[in-house]
């Protein structure tokens, strides 16, 4: 990938500020996940999508 490619793909997600820079840490990001990209089955039905979820709950504090 050129650099005026490598910019405007960076443009394009909202980060010209890393590409300007950290422009290898951006091309290698990229390369990463064209790659992990590339890896996943193409008929991957969106319920078999792993789901990630972040919980903020406090832990229940239990009285005694």
């Amino acid at each position: 990938m050129d650099d005026e490619a490598l910019k405007q793909q960076a443009a394009d997600r909202g980060l010209a500020t890393v590409a300007a820079n950290h422009p290898a840490d951006l091309r290698q990001a990229l390369a990463n996940g064209a790659r992990l990209a590339d890896q996943l089955p193409r008929d991957l039905h969106w319920s078999e999508e792993a789901a990630h979820t972040f919980d903020l709950t406090p832990p229940r504090q239990d009285k005694e």
